[in-house]
């Protein structure tokens, strides 16, 4: 009994990692792009590298059939690995195929970070792992932070690789993911808003950044702030006004042939240099002036949805789950784009700050 104790101890000594690699065997990637098609593919790498004390990040550049075989193509003094990766890139001309194509071999292997960041970028891909000044030392780091942030203030969803695999399976929701492109004026990457997929295909079709904000309240899915601003005009008085929405409810009443979403949004009040929020009547008028605007405007970002066959605000969920009539009319996608839809917003202000 005794030596089967100590066999039994000694075995549990001598077992490794099944997945442990040696850091001085590899070089970790921490951001990887992808441009091409499947069968011919191109895709950048950057990773750090560690010179007279001193850290920075080189790009390598590497072409294939799959993401693999591009990998494998590099010309490097250790094996790239992409364990670590914390953000992925693909171009839109790519991303207009099946995404799942370029995003397999993340997803697949265990090993693999699946909590990274992925995201459609404008153009060619070599731009946006140029060097420069204001990018900092760690390029990944600053995409990754440029992420967080749009997230952070509701300017894009909140998804990663493992979420996008997901939904790429959907049949009642669609994918939409962070879209970036080189600023004009800075000449670096900038969050531009929001790309639409219809099932594993980019749509070509983007909301922009003020768009997506409404967005992402239609989903009812905010960042920490959501800030919308407006030029109110009461009469000849006209002012400047940015609201905080601190909560919102949303209320789908579903039928066979129609959906009818009323919001309610709860506001403080962050900008308004006409003042006079201690009157009940211009509390009035400002609540009013909102509901109308984002009525609207939400209006136009559901509409802009279903011209792409969009459904990424998750209708067909409720759809699928209990109105089967509704569901089985067809391809969700199809049935999406020409249902009549109506919005209603109800927006009621519940902190003015410490001036009235």
């Amino acid at each position: 009994m005794k030596r089967l104790l100590i066999l039994l101890v000694c075995s549990l000594l001598l077992s490794g990692c099944w997945d442990e690699k040696h850091y001085k065997d590899v070089t970790n990637v921490s951001l990887f792009g992808v441009e091409g098609q499947p069968g011919k593919i191109k895709a950048q790498f950057a990773f750090p590298i560690f010179e007279d004390g001193s850290i920075s990040y080189t790009t390598i550049t590497g072409s294939g059939a799959t993401v693999l075989d591009a990998k494998n193509d590099t010309n490097t003094t250790e094996g790239l690995d992409i364990a670590e990766l914390q953000v992925l890139l693909i171009t839109e001309e790519s991303a207009k195929s099946d995404l799942y194509k370029y995003i397999d071999a993340l997803y697949r292997a265990p090993r693999n970070r699946l909590s990274a960041h992925l995201a459609i970028v404008e153009g060619e891909l070599a731009p946006y792992f140029e060097q420069h000044e204001n990018l900092g030392n760690d390029i990944s780091m600053y995409y990754s932070e440029l992420i967080d942030t749009a997230v952070r203030y509701t300017l894009v969803p909140k998804v990663d690789i493992q979420q996008v695999c997901r939904l790429l399976f959907e049949k009642d929701i669609s994918l939409a993911l962070p879209y970036i492109k080189i600023g004009k004026e800075s000449g670096i990457p900038e969050i531009a808003g929001t790309a639409l997929f219809n099932k594993r295909e980019y749509t070509g079709e983007n909301l922009d950044k003020e768009e997506s904000v409404l967005f992402n309240l239609l989903r009812n899915k905010q960042g920490k702030y959501t800030r919308l601003s407006y030029m109110w005009k009461s009469g000849k008085a006209e002012s400047p006004l940015t609201v905080e929405v601190i909560r919102i409810n949303k209320d789908w009443e579903i039928s066979d042939n129609k959906i009818d979403a009323t919001y309610e949004l709860k506001i403080s009040v962050e900008e308004f240099p006409h003042d006079s929020l201690d009157e009940k009547k211009t509390i009035k008028e400002v609540e009013d002036f909102l509901s109308k605007e984002l009525t609207k405007d939400f209006t136009k970002v559901i509409k802009k949805l279903q011209a792409a066959k969009s459904d990424a605000i998750g209708f067909g969920r409720p759809v699928r789950a209990f109105h089967p009539a509704l569901w089985e009319k067809g391809d969700w996608n199809d049935t999406f784009s020409e249902l009549p839809i109506s919005v209603k917003v109800k927006t009621e202000i519940l902190r003015t700050g410490i001036l009235n």
